[in-house]
């Protein structure tokens, strides 16, 4: 496999909750890449995003200034999906030039934006 032009680093706490949403709940595909420390994802062949394992207690999930973008078929699903699970994704998007952008975090509070696939 070749290797992406892009990726993210995201470093968590609880790699094994943040590895199930990634996969399960966001429904980014299976992991390349599976071990007690990291896990990386490919959800595309050019893109890769990578979970790290850290308990450095200086993370600030929520605050953090990196977030990335998330294109799915019908962002509507994914919510539903999301709330099933106890997680949010907001109700109203926000309008950006490309499009709407509806705002989510994971476990951890890593935010992400989701948008509708083109």
């Amino acid at each position: 496999m070749e290797s992406p032009r892009f990726g993210i680093i995201i470093r968590v706490n609880d790699l094994e909750t943040c590895r199930c949403f990634y996969r399960d709940l966001l429904g980014i595909g299976e992991p390349v890449s599976d071990s007690r420390f990291a896990v990386e994802f490919r959800p595309s062949e050019w893109f890769s995003l990578r979970l790290e394992k850290s308990a450095a207690s200086y993370l600030e999930h929520a605050s953090a200034a990196t977030t990335w973008v998330l294109e799915c078929d019908d962002p509507v699903i994914l919510r539903e999906r999301l709330e099933d699970n106890g997680y949010t994704l907001s109700a109203e998007p926000e309008e950006r030039s490309s499009g709407e952008y509806f705002r989510g975090s994971d476990p951890e509070g890593n935010i992400f934006w989701v948008t509708r696939r083109h």
